[in-house]
């Protein structure tokens, strides 16, 4: 038997001996069913009474009974604390105070929100103008830019020669401490 099973069995053994009643002691058991439909069986409806579901201890944690109220269940069934229903009126006047909560709320958000929008606008057109104006720098640029590249086509495809012989030049070779220096003087 592994150790998981031993310990189910010790819990379970537990629970018969703590919830069950006295040969002497008849206790009868109120039904009562939770809000997702499942049968219950209270012992009563106190601190310290015992919740069973066909015959076992119901787990710990919140459980809301078909009325509305909810018992707060600690290990083995047994009942921490109770939490009365919400009359309908009180439910009703809690959904009005969100409802206006809500409705406050969502005008505030309306408001900022079109206050933004209205910035959002006015900054949209100053971009459109400055928008406008690199579009024109950005076409002028363009047309300087294909003439450049005309005229590099031009150069490109022009027939080399031979040099002018009008045009001199001389070239001078010094040499200093950093070595030669190789200077040409265009005249």
């Amino acid at each position: 038997m592994k150790a998981t099973e031993i310990i189910e069995k010790l819990r379970l053994t537990f629970n018969e001996l703590v919830n069950t009643p006295k040969q002497d002691q008849v206790v009868k058991m109120i039904e009562a069913t939770l809000m997702d439909g499942t049968k219950v069986e209270v012992t009563e409806l106190a601190i310290g009474g015992i919740v069973t579901i066909d015959g076992m201890p119901a787990p710990a944690g919140e459980h809301t009974l078909s009325d509305g109220t909810m018992i707060v269940l600690g290990d083995n069934g047994a009942i921490m604390e109770i939490k009365p229903a919400e009359s309908e009126v009180e439910v009703e006047i809690e959904a009005k105070k969100k409802d206006e909560d809500m409705t406050a709320k969502f005008s505030a958000f309306e408001s900022t929100t079109n206050e933004k929008f209205a910035s959002y606008e006015s900054k949209f057109a100053s971009y459109e103008q400055k928008f406008a104006d690199y579009e024109t720098r950005l076409n002028k640029a363009t047309q300087v830019i294909e003439g450049l590249l005309n005229l590099t086509q031009t150069l490109a495809e022009a027939p080399t020669g031979v040099a002018d012989a009008a045009i001199k030049s001389e070239s001078k070779f010094s040499n200093n401490k950093e070595g030669f220096k190789y200077d040409i003087l265009f005249s």
